[in-house]
């Protein structure tokens, strides 16, 4: 196994996905921190990816978490992430897409929103900027979730995992998302300061019917994130 590091945002979900996947696979790594604003053009022309997280082996760019996920499985395919059965795996990636191409990105349109209204600047204004916001983009995401994220609860509700009989990156891609809805897990199993902690999650995310998806999320992270997550050592 090459020399790994992880360039991360700590609190982003899509570095605690990749994460997750290291951990699952037992795969020793660094950890360096990813500094939004002041560091994003070094980290841009060093690595040529605008975003964290970013995957290094042996110095070598992998990529972002979908790249990396997809190297980790080729070069430590035990334990396993994805089914062998073809339609499984086709499910799975699905569940990924839709987790991280539609459900975070929208949720983190309406942390936007928050931000700007709170008067965070100037990272509301560049994150306004790079994710490409506006009301009405805003507005139309919120409108999606609240159509889909109740049938994610009733699907969730009986337990169990999204793909097949086992754990994959559906289940974990999944979970580290939805910290973009509920705010991340209890200090049980996510170590973040308060302040970090309220600028994640949604209003909607309290309501009672989503109560299922919620314990669902933790429930993964109890049986198989398998360490309490922690910032890295600077």
């Amino acid at each position: 196994m090459a020399n790994l590091e992880v360039i991360e945002l700590y609190g982003s979900p899509f570095s605690e996905r990749l994460r997750w996947g290291l951990a699952y696979k037992g795969t020793p790594h660094a950890r360096r921190p990813f500094v939004p604003i002041a560091g994003e053009a070094e980290h841009r022309r060093t690595t040529g990816i605008a975003t964290a997280p970013v995957l290094l082996a042996d110095g070598a760019v992998i990529g972002d978490s979908n790249r990396a996920l997809e190297w980790l499985e080729q070069t430590s395919p035990k334990p396993a992430l994805l089914p062998e059965q073809p339609s499984q795996r086709a499910q799975v990636r699905a569940w990924e897409a839709f987790a991280s191409e539609v459900l975070a990105p929208y949720a983190r349109l309406s942390a936007i929103g928050q931000f700007k209204k709170l008067g965070l600047q100037p990272l509301a204004d560049r994150f306004a900027a790079k994710y490409h916001w506006a009301e009405d983009a805003e507005q139309r995401a919120l409108e999606f979730l609240k159509q889909v994220l109740p049938d994610l609860a009733l699907a969730t509700a009986a337990g169990g995992y999204l793909v097949g009989e086992g754990f994959t990156r559906a289940d974990l891609t999944v979970a580290s998302m939805l910290a973009t809805v509920f705010g991340h897990p209890d200090d049980e199993f996510f170590q973040i300061d308060a302040g970090m902690r309220s600028m994640f999650g949604l209003p909607m995310g309290e309501d009672l019917e989503l109560a299922p998806l919620r314990r669902w999320r933790d429930e993964m992270y109890r049986r198989h994130r398998g360490e309490r997550v922690t910032p890295p050592v600077q």
